[in-house]
């Protein structure tokens, strides 16, 4: 592209929307998505078919450069199950270490679970997680979208072993702001 190229000048990163960031390096993202949120998760898989949904909650709570969320899934039925996930902020990445202490949604025990996130504006976070599961590696790639204060949406890919399995889509209402 030349510099006369109406491409380049729309492509120039001065021209796309940053991230700001608090005094402890987080971004202003992440900060903006602490809160008490519920909603619906609905499992899709490859053929576009509902594999099913449920009701979830999410905790987010962030105290200077220090992240723990929350979650619960299959809220008020005998399968409910909730995880907490700690992470900590290095240089604007939210950063989750390596640890076997942690449970899948469903309530199977995960090990090797780690994670990273990084904020891309104001208002759009990207995750990338990963755990093994009954001798299975899974990844998992997550857009976080703030559509406005109280109100957001989660599409997650779900990868076994390096194949694409399934898309998991979270509409979310923030019910009580942190």
């Amino acid at each position: 592209m030349s510099a006369t190229d109406p491409a380049a000048s729309i492509l120039s990163a001065k021209n796309l929307p940053q991230p700001t960031y608090n005094e402890f390096q987080v971004p202003r993202a992440f900060s903006r998505n602490c809160g008490l949120w519920e909603g619906k998760a609905r499992r899709i898989n490859l053929d576009g078919q509902e594999i099913d949904d449920h009701a979830v909650r999410v905790k987010i709570e962030i105290d200077q450069g220090n992240y723990v969320q929350i979650n619960t899934v299959r809220i008020d039925t005998p399968r409910e199950v909730t995880a907490s996930y700690f992470g900590h902020f290095v240089t604007g990445t939210l950063v989750f270490p390596l640890t076997d202490e942690v449970y899948t949604l469903g309530g199977e025990k995960a090990t090797e679970f780690s994670g990273v996130a990084w904020a891309l504006t104001d208002d759009l976070i990207v995750y990338r997680g990963s755990r093994r599961l009954q001798g299975t590696k899974t990844y998992y790639n997550e857009i976080i979208t703030l559509v406005d204060e109280n109100h957001r949406v989660r599409t997650t890919q779900l990868f076994k072993d390096n194949v694409y399995t399934l898309v998991t889509m979270i509409d979310e209402m923030r019910v009580i702001p942190i």
